[in-house]
């Protein structure tokens, strides 16, 4: 597990570098985040990949293993379906799903998620962040490409 730090306006490439190299060497799919992630104060980035799937976690404090500090997940997966929540549109016309954020006995965060046509794989931003927010972050993600 890596870990970076940097303020204010995350400039995920440089934040994420590490993480990405590494997630990379693990997983066989394209990784897509958007250029930036705006958060007030440090973030910490981690993840792990295998052949199928890759989940990228920004979090507020280092070694975060809860839910209390996590802040932001990137995820893509091949082989699972992209069903439930609200339809919208995104970059480039890709079709998503948005769901708001649910709380139970625990709170899961807010989630947007969407197909790529030419891979079949399913990617998605989950984040306590407005749904214009992870609409923006999303369209970010398609509209840079694969890193």
């Amino acid at each position: 597990m890596l870990a970076a730090t940097l303020a204010s306006v995350a400039l995920l490439p440089g934040l994420l570098t590490p993480t990405v190299a590494e997630v990379k060497q693990k997983t066989t799919i394209p990784v897509l985040l958007p250029s930036t992630f705006q958060h007030k104060g440090r973030l910490f980035a981690n993840g792990i990949g295998d052949p199928s799937m890759y989940r990228i976690q920004l979090t507020s404090t280092k070694d975060c293993q809860a839910n209390y500090c996590s802040v932001a997940w990137f995820t893509a997966e091949a082989g699972i379906q992209l069903r439930g929540g609200k339809a919208i549109t995104l970059a480039k016309g890709r079709k998503g799903r948005y769901w708001p954020m649910s709380c139970g006995a625990s709170c899961a965060p807010a989630r947007i998620s969407w197909r790529e046509q030419e891979t079949g794989i399913v990617y998605g931003i989950e984040s306590g962040k407005s749904r214009s927010r992870l609409v923006t972050l999303a369209k970010s993600a398609i509209k840079r490409g694969p890193r």
